[in-house]
Parts: C-alpha cells; structure tokens; sequence
C-alpha cells in the first residue's frame, strides 16, 4: 500500500472519530465548517485507501476471562520476514503483530477471551508449531489504563 499524505482536514475527521464513533456525519461537518458530502467522501477515501477503520472496541479488564498479553517471538526468517510476519498476523488470537528492533524479531498482541488455557494453547500448539519461532516470551498484562482493544479476526466467540 503506498503512503497517503493526510491533510488537516482528514486529521481532524479521524480525531473526530476516534472520540466519537458514532457522531453523525452532519455534526462533524457543522464542527469542521464544510459540507457533509465533503465528510463522506473523506471518509470514503480513507477507509478505500486502508488508512482509517471504524470498529467497536472493547474494554478488556471488564471481561472476567479476558487475558491481553504480549508475545515476543525469535524467529528464524530465511530472508522471508514480510512472510513470516504476515502468517503471525493472521493467527486468530493476534490484534497486531509488527517486527521489532533488540533482542526479539517479532512482537504480537495477543487476546485470549478463554483466559490461561486459551493463552497457553497458543504459546504452545499455535506459534510453536508455525515452525518459523524459535523462541517466545509472554508478558500478560496484569493491569492497565485506556487499553481499549478491537477483536481479531477469527477469535472465539466472547
């Protein structure tokens, strides 16, 4: 995907947003002084070009089960980190996963709604098993501030 410069006017649409999800789109285009069509069309665009999403979110620490950790894996490559990163990505329980600079390759966000058994289902059988990870270290948040998260894709059923 190539890079899109955002304008102050697009900054402002998805400011607007990640305040308020649901405001409506003639209330954003009365508080930012342009047309309502101008803030579908921004919006439009955004979402098209893969910049910007709108999604629900959930508050983790009040879901009984819930676990958030972080996953750090060592892998072994090949010259084929884009790949190995991409198939990280797309495991069930990972809301993100990027590569990183230090000790670790790879880090990945992981949210197990079944709790422990879930978790360690996937440090186990999942990355393990990929083939790819030599190596992983867990750090399971035990408690935190403002940390609303989206669900991934294909994660059990809450």
């Amino acid at each position: 995907m190539d890079k899109t410069t955002l304008d102050a006017l697009d900054n402002k649409i998805i400011r607007l947003l990640t305040e308020n999800g649901r405001m409506p789109i003639g209330e954003m285009a009365k508080e930012l002084d342009v047309t309502a069509p101008t803030i579908r069309n921004r919006i439009k665009g955004l979402e098209k070009n893969g910049i910007f999403k709108v999604s629900g979110l959930i508050d983790p620490s009040r879901h009984g089960e819930m676990i958030t950790a972080l996953v750090t894996m060592n892998v072994r490559s090949e010259g084929k980190m884009d790949q190995v990163l991409e198939k990280i990505s797309r495991l069930p329980n990972v809301a993100w996963a990027g590569v990183v600079t230090g000790r670790y390759d790879i880090i990945a966000e992981v949210i197990c709604v079944e709790g422990k058994d879930e978790l360690y289902r996937f440090t186990t059988d999942t990355i393990l098993k990929m083939g790819n990870v030599i190596r992983s270290e867990t750090f399971i948040f035990m408690k935190s501030r403002n940390n609303w998260l989206q669900l991934p894709e294909g994660l059990n059923e809450i």
